[in-house]
């Protein structure tokens, strides 16, 4: 924002505050839903949710709309697909071996915060002041992020049907 768009530190604070409250609105759903929904069908939703947003924002950004708004609103959607699928995914890890609930939690939290610290990394040796970094970083971990999900929901499938 400072950078690229010469907007001041206030405005980027302001538009900020669309990532925890789209967090916020994920929870939300995800409290609705309760346990109507498998663990592995929320983590795919959010990662099919995320993919998409990411998605929209590559198009616009490389189709020449960087504004603070095609910047903040994906984010908004991607951080509500994180919590859609977030509290999903942290239970499932858990629930495999109820005796290292608190291994589980602490491994998923460690890996959770190593990849997106890898991505920061990441998207700094890229960063030259346009948005393709940007775009490649969040396609990338989107992409990632989908695949998770999609072995996560494939595994428990084969093993429903299996069973």
């Amino acid at each position: 924002m400072k950078e690229l768009l010469h907007r001041p530190s206030a405005e980027f604070g302001a538009y900020f505050l669309l990532f925890p409250f789209g967090f916020l609105v994920g929870n939300f759903i995800t409290s609705r839903v309760g346990n109507r929904a498998a663990n592995e069908t929320m983590v795919l939703a959010g990662s099919v949710f995320s993919l998409t947003a990411v998605a929209a924002q590559a198009t616009l950004l490389l189709s020449g709309h960087v504004t603070p708004l095609t910047l903040f609103v994906p984010g908004f959607f991607i951080t509500m697909a994180q919590g859609l699928s977030l509290s999903y995914a942290q239970a499932g890890a858990m629930a495999i071996n109820p005796k290292l609930a608190g291994t589980a939690a602490g491994m998923g939290v460690f890996t959770q915060n190593f990849i997106g610290a890898m991505f920061a990394q990441l998207y700094g040796f890229l960063a030259d002041g346009t948005p393709g970094p940007l775009v490649r970083a969040a396609t990338t971990s989107a992409v990632l992020g989908l695949a998770a999900g999609l072995v996560a929901f494939l595994v428990n499938r084969r093993a429903r049907t299996a069973a």
